[in-house]
């Protein structure tokens, strides 16, 4: 699977890791809205991981269980099915290579922070697995602003979410902060570029994700999909001109109302 970096995104559940602020680009070619028309009709059934973060982050897709190989030349063990650089100690820290710099947590699934220092060997084994091209360094200046590459230090360290099961990660720019969908009482959260509705009858949430649409009472979910033609009537009412979706995902956001 390749790693999917855009600026602005929100990751599908893809092998690696994405940055995200907000909502990435769907594809509107035919090819894509068949495959959006053929999950509407295989996720019925099926709920969504749909996680929130109010700064920076990322989400580290890993498929399935983590696989722990020891890493040759070291005491380290390496997470093998996915992209980045992910290892262990014998103590069970795990370090993250990210930017110029590693962050630590002391569980997968605990909390990353900058670490002071690389685990012994991890540098050199990491610049062999790199000639292979199998590893992403999550290097890459795009992920905060064109034509800048930050260094790893505790203002630049995004928020790391680990996943290992289908996740998306939607960022906005602080705490939800609602503008009404003109013409209706219909609220939308601006301060992000994904499609994030609350529905004024109920003050239910309605996202779009990955070209489906999901419910849930709040933020902490579950999430329930809900079928184009079950959506509130004031969500499929808004024009397709609609600043609403002027949002990098505007034609995928408006074909999947649809």
């Amino acid at each position: 699977m390749t790693i999917q970096i855009i600026m602005l995104a929100v990751s599908r559940f893809i092998v690696g890791a994405v940055p995200v602020v907000a909502l990435c680009t769907l594809t509107s070619t035919p090819a894509a809205a068949a495959q959006r028309r053929q999950a509407d009709l295989g996720a019925q059934a099926v709920g969504q991981t749909i996680l929130f973060a109010e700064q920076p982050a990322i989400l580290i897709a890993i498929d399935g269980e983590p696989v722990y190989r020891p890493l040759k030349g070291t005491d380290l063990q390496r997470i093998t099915n996915t992209k980045p650089f992910i290892v262990r100690n014998s103590a069970g820290i795990h370090y993250l290579k990210l930017l110029d710099g590693w962050m630590e947590a002391y569980g997968l699934h605990g909390i990353w922070s900058v670490a002071g220092a690389p685990p012994a060997g991890a540098e050199q084994a990491l610049r062999r697995i790199a000639v292979a091209k199998t590893v992403d360094v999550l290097d890459r200046a795009v992920w905060w602003k064109l034509g800048s590459r930050p260094r790893l230090d505790h203002a630049t360290a995004p928020a790391v979410f680990i996943s290992t099961t289908p996740a998306v990660l939607i960022v906005t720019d602080g705490p939800f902060q609602y503008a009404t969908v003109e013409g209706s009482s219909l609220r939308y959260v601006e301060n992000t570029t994904a499609t994030v509705f609350k529905e004024p009858t109920d003050d239910e949430l309605y996202v779009l994700a990955s070209g489906r649409w999901f419910r849930a009472w709040t933020t902490d979910g579950p999430w329930e999909f809900v079928p184009r033609t079950e959506l509130p009537g004031d969500i499929a009412a808004i024009p397709d001109n609609s600043p609403v979706w002027r949002r990098s995902s505007q034609t995928g956001a408006v074909e999947s109302r649809r």
